[in-house]
Order: structure tokens, then C-alpha cells, then sequence
């Protein structure tokens, strides 16, 4: 669907193609803190430090037995995954499923049933990733002693930087009121008033609602790319492990 966002630089806003997509949407208050170390520092407590030490000090013996074909069924899950959630997605901003439980609201003037929309399908992607990743740690406690403490240290850290990564994803929908408030014409202006106000014409190819749910399908697909990096981390790291020996 036309959604009115221009390209922008791969190189233009640190933090992949989510933060560039919100920096051009002007939904980033600030540039973007780059001390990705310090900050990350500040999310453990003592508690946290102490799981992080006990997953560094994680000696596995074995034996291990995953190998390449391990590596390749987690590969074709991830992939269906990935595309089950895009299908999903594409399906979900249809004009046939608009005002159905899965689709989108029908036109309205109110950012509020916008806001359940795409908070709904945040947690179809937590959910449609989640098992996946989990899998893919089993996988790598049985690879050799390297993976087997790498799928202990994401463990800690899915554990510490789940609440963290709810709020980050949480603030999207939150962000984007302002946007929908900015694309609306005049503000408040009554319905039906002219024939600008028909509701059934913001949906149209140009119209702002039209637009406006362009956006919100673009910024829904690159926080799947977002959340897919960890699990497709855990996948490069168990390939690395197994082809050597296989």
C-alpha cells in the first residue's frame, strides 16, 4: 500500500532500519545515544550481575550431538516464522479485513482503536517468535561448550531485557498518536462536514488515513526485522559451531 515515507540513508540513524523509519517520521525526541555498552550497563541489578556471572562461568561437558541438519531444521523454522508473521501483517491492513477482529479498524477520526491495533499485533510477533528462540537454545546446549554457554548467557539476558524491550516496543503506538494527530486535517474538524470528511475517503490511495496506516504497516515490518535479530544471532552462532564438525 502507498504509505508516503521516502527512503532515507542506511547510514543516516544509528539502531537499523526501525530507528530510521521513526527518525523520519520525526518520533525519535534527540539523536540517538550511541553508548550502546553504558547503556545496556544500566539495565542489570545486582540480581541480574549475578545470573550474568553464573552463565560466563557455564562450563557444559557433554556429549553433544547437534549438528548441520539441527542447524538447517532451526533455519526452516525461523524462515516460517518470519514468514507466517509478514503474511500476517500483509493480511492484517487488507481493505477486505478492515473492521474485522483482525484487521483494522474501521475509518474513524480517533487514534485510540489505531493504538489496539498495532498493539495486537506486537504481541502476535512476540508470540510467533518466542518459540523459535527458545528451540534454538536447546540447539546450542547441545552444540559444544561455547554454544551451550552462549544459549545460557541469552538466557540471562532475554530474562533482564524483556521488561526493557517492552517498554522500547511499547512506546511505538504511544509515538505514533502524535503522527496520526499530525496527519489529520484541522484537527477536529466535524464529520461530514464536506466531502473531505467522508471517512470512507481517508482510506483512499492519498488520503491521510490512508497514509497514516501506510506508516504504521512499515513500522510494524521493521520491528519484526528488530526482533528477529537475537534468534537469528543464536542460528549464526550454532551454524558456526556445528559445520566444523559435520
Amino acid at each position: 500500500m502507498s504509505n508516503g515515507v521516502h527512503s532515507v540513508s542506511q547510514t543516516s540513524v544509528p539502531g537499523g532500519r526501525l530507528a530510521r523509519l521513526l527518525a523520519e517520521l520525526k518520533l525519535l525526541n534527540g539523536a540517538p545515544d550511541t553508548d550502546f555498552a553504558e547503556r545496556l550497563g544500566r539495565l542489570f541489578d545486582l540480581s541480574d550481575t549475578v545470573a550474568l556471572d553464573a552463565a560466563n562461568g557455564h562450563r557444559a561437558s557433554g556429549p553433544f550431538f547437534a549438528g548441520l541438519k539441527d542447524y538447517q531444521r532451526l533455519r526452516g523454522d525461523l524462515d516460517k516464522a518470519r514468514d507466517k508473521l509478514v503474511a500476517a501483517l500483509t493480511r492484517a491492513f487488507e481493505p477486505e479485513q478492515q473492521g474485522t477482529r483482525n484487521g483494522l479498524p474501521a475509518p474513524v477520526a480517533d487514534y485510540e482503536p489505531y493504538q489496539q491495533f498495532y498493539v495486537a499485533r506486537q504481541r502476535q510477533l512476540t508470540a510467533g517468535l518466542q518459540p523459535v528462540r527458545v528451540r534454538l537454545r536447546g540447539a546450542l546446549a547441545d552444540a559444544g561448550p561455547a554454544a551451550a554457554q552462549l544459549a545460557e548467557l541469552d538466557t540471562v539476558f532475554e530474562a533482564t531485557l524483556t521488561a526493557y524491550a517492552r517498554r522500547a516496543f511499547g512506546a511505538i503506538p504511544r509515538l505514533l498518536a502524535r503522527r496520526f494527530d499530525a496527519l489529520k486535517p484541522d484537527g477536529q474538524r466535524p464529520l461530514l462536514e464536506d466531502d473531505t470528511d467522508d471517512p470512507a475517503a481517508w482510506m483512499a490511495p492519498g488520503g491521510w488515513l490512508h497514509r497514516f496506516t501506510g506508516e504504521m504497516q512499515l513500522l510494524l515490518l521493521a520491528e519484526l526485522e528488530a526482533r528477529l535479530e537475537p534468534p537469528r544471532g543464536l542460528l549464526d552462532a550454532l551454524y558456526n559451531e556445528v559445520r566444523d564438525r559435520t
